[in-house]
């Protein structure tokens, strides 16, 4: 086997040395292939990616128009179940009401060794489903007879007539790749802006040139007769030949706060910033500096231009806005007012595509839609408003150096009162004024005004907080019984309350909470909470409750680690060399008090002992403490992270001192008969 895998590997790499790597023939699988066992280099890898071989061009299609030709051609092979996911095809193809991408070509099989044999089980065409929506089509298959061991096999072609959406190309993935390529053929009449993200090197970065043929149709009227004339014509024009190349890609590990994935996995994107119109001599261009796109959107139907209709809106702000005196006032009740009215249709969005009005009657709409709306009700009671694009969390940062609206996936409103900046989303009905959503603090976001626009901070302006108190009788059959009283504000009250919106009454979140692992052995008896829908009150709840299998009764002793669902009993940074930075997005305050009263006939006879630490520029810091007083055991712990961002350079600091945290978890507190 290990001289299967050698040979493979050899030819693999002998194959793809000196930029000579071409994509085997579809279906041609080599024994050494389907051979493999596992994978030297990650051997927890649950598949291998043998290759993804992209290709990109620009040309025209039979109506003389351009259009943009994307293939893919990719193979992996399947080690576990836990990779199986990947025989689970989801191909996204956008569409307007004028122009639509099509997938063409379609071949997917999987290949299993039967009897000694390489055997391909193909994807049926009927087995190929669509989900439709508004702006997309998903195109959706899975392979046949996966099974560990087998390889799959997948190739297709997409056409574009988005000229804009050049597609990007991932050379990492969350399994390892041997090899994996991206081609792109880009005509003279059209100018892209490259962007690079990831901290790979490129085993290939080649740029070349080549001439295309181009099939342009003209119709127009004869003026004489005024009959429809057709005339064809052949260009050749010089094309922006461009590969690049990744050899022996590491999977991509991801571990907690990490604000994106997408931020850091080795990838390329296209933005158009200009093309040239084929008989014009002038170039269109586009977003090539970001006061045009400033300009752009200003002036755009679905966004600036919306904001000078606010008619439909002038009398509610009115009723709104009586009697409040101050802007504050007047910001606070608008944006709680948006905030009941508007319900979000769980959709990010750069434009308002139903305008104002309609969303506004109809009480539901887009980020953008809500957002706007906020704005420009804000600006019909007289008050400094602007609209922020801005890219949330989830969606990945904006490099300001790069100009372009792409990347681009939300709206938040943004006023000036007082000389201070107050942003906005009222998609939200969970944060307070001037309190961001998590997932919308980002970097920086670009206001839109009538000037050129300018860079915001979107960053967090509270922090997590959250304090609860154990008062528990230890018992002689090991559970625990008593109360719990916790107090979550800033973000643990956001975080709180929308678990509260996933129940209907106290009962069915009893039920959440009991059915979730970590929470093992807690039997919750009553449930009560306070504030529940006051999002400028911290919520509070209190618990009756039984705790059971926490505690290891040997002989005549009673252990238990008295931290008990606070223990952090392992550390989650695990990697050797962290390339991303640590983000926790928002500060935290985390305080822990346990008082245990011990069961008759017993007594401490150890317990862990105090402690405080912290980092050394101050950013987290904890402290431990233990008292024993009489028949109680009394414990206070707290974690304090001051710091948002750490970066990779510091990432081992970091990472043993939760090793300490964890260890300083684990420790027991010992009980001993009398």
């Amino acid at each position: 086997m290990r001289r299967l895998l050698f040979c493979f590997i050899f030819f693999f790499v002998f194959s793809v040395s000196y930029g000579q790597f071409k994509a085997p023939k579809f279906g041609k699988i080599d024994l050494a292939e389907i051979s493999l066992t596992r994978y030297d280099k990650d051997t927890a890898a649950g598949a291998l990616i043998l290759f993804d071989d992209g290709d990109c061009s620009i040309g025209t299609k039979g109506d003389g128009n351009f259009q943009i030709v994307y293939n893919r051609h990719y193979r992996i092979k399947i080690f576990k179940k836990s990779a199986f996911d990947l025989a689970n095809i989801k191909v996204k193809l956008f569409k307007t009401g004028f122009a639509k991408e099509s997938m063409a070509s379609i071949k997917a099989s999987t290949f299993n060794v039967v009897n000694g044999k390489i055997v391909e089980s193909k994807l049926n065409s009927d087995n190929i489903f669509e989900e439709n929506s508004k702006n997309y089509i998903t195109k959706k298959f899975a392979l046949p007879q996966i099974k560990e061991g087998s390889i799959i096999e997948i190739s297709y072609t997409i056409n574009s007539d988005f000229l804009y959406n050049f597609r990007g190309w991932y050379f990492q993935y969350s399994y390892p790749a041997l090899w994996s390529q991206y081609n792109t053929h880009i005509s003279e009449y059209f100018d892209y802006r490259l962007s690079t993200k990831g901290y790979l090197a490129f085993t290939i970065n080649k740029e070349d040139k080549s001439l295309t043929t181009l099939n342009f149709r003209d119709e127009y009227s004869s003026p004489g007769s005024g009959a429809p004339v057709r005339e064809s014509s052949m260009v050749q024009a010089t094309t922006n030949d461009h590969l690049l190349a990744v050899q022996d890609v590491p999977a991509f590990k991801t571990e907690p706060n990490i604000d994106c994935e997408d931020n850091y996995l080795q990838s390329i994107d296209f933005e158009l910033a200009s093309f040239h119109i084929t008989g014009s001599l002038e170039r269109q261009t586009f977003a090539e500096s970001w006061a045009s796109i400033n300009t752009k959107m200003v002036n755009d139907q679905d966004f600036g231009w919306l904001l000078k209709l606010g008619g439909f809106v002038s009398d509610s702000v009115k009723m709104i806005c009586k009697g409040k005196t101050s802007d504050l006032e007047k910001a606070a009740a608008i944006y709680s007012y948006v905030q009941r009215r508007m319900k979000w249709n769980d959709h990010y969005a750069i434009f308002a595509v139903n305008g104002l009005k309609k969303p506004y009657n109809d009480r539901t709409g887009n980020s953008a839609e809500i957002n706007l709306l906020l704005t420009l009700m804000l600006k019909s009671a007289g008050l400094n408003a602007t609209p922020v694009l801005f890219s949330t969390r989830d969606n990945g940062f904006i490099l300001d150096m790069s100009p372009g609206i792409a990347r681009f996936n939300s709206v938040l409103a943004k006023v000036d009162i007082d000389g201070k900046t107050i942003l906005l989303d009222a998609s939200s009905d969970l944060c307070p004024i001037g309190v961001l959503p998590p997932n919308d603090i980002n970097g920086q976001g670009r206001a839109i005004d009538n000037a050129e626009g300018y860079w915001v901070p979107i960053v967090s302006n509270t922090k997590y907080t959250e304090g609860t108190a154990y008062y528990l009788k230890l018992n002689t059959d090991g559970s625990f019984t008593g109360t719990v009283q916790s107090k979550y504000d800033g973000y643990a009250a956001i975080d709180y309350r929308q678990q509260l919106k996933k129940v209907k009454n106290n009962d069915e979140f009893i039920k959440l909470v009991q059915e979730n692992e970590k929470y093992k052995g807690l039997t919750i008896n009553s449930y009560q909470v306070a504030n529940r829908n006051d999002i400028y009150q911290p919520v509070s709840d209190s618990m009756n409750i039984k705790i059971t299998d926490h505690v290891d009764m040997i002989g005549d002793k009673l252990l238990f680690t008295p931290l008990l669902y606070e223990a952090l009993l392992k550390n989650e940074y695990t990697l050797e060399d962290r390339k991303y930075p640590v983000n926790y997005n928002y500060p935290v305050s985390e305080t822990y008090v346990f008082e245990y009263t011990i069961p008759e006939g017993y007594q401490v006879e150890s317990v862990p002992k105090p402690v405080r630490f912290k980092l050394p520029d101050n950013s987290i810091a904890v402290s431990y403490i233990i008292q024993n007083q009489d028949n109680r055991v009394i414990v206070v712990y707290s974690c304090n992270i001051t710091k948002v961002l750490f970066l990779p350079e510091e990432y081992n600091d970091l990472k043993e001192f939760y090793n300490q945290i964890v260890k300083v978890h684990s420790e027991k507190i010992i009980l001993k008969k009398v």
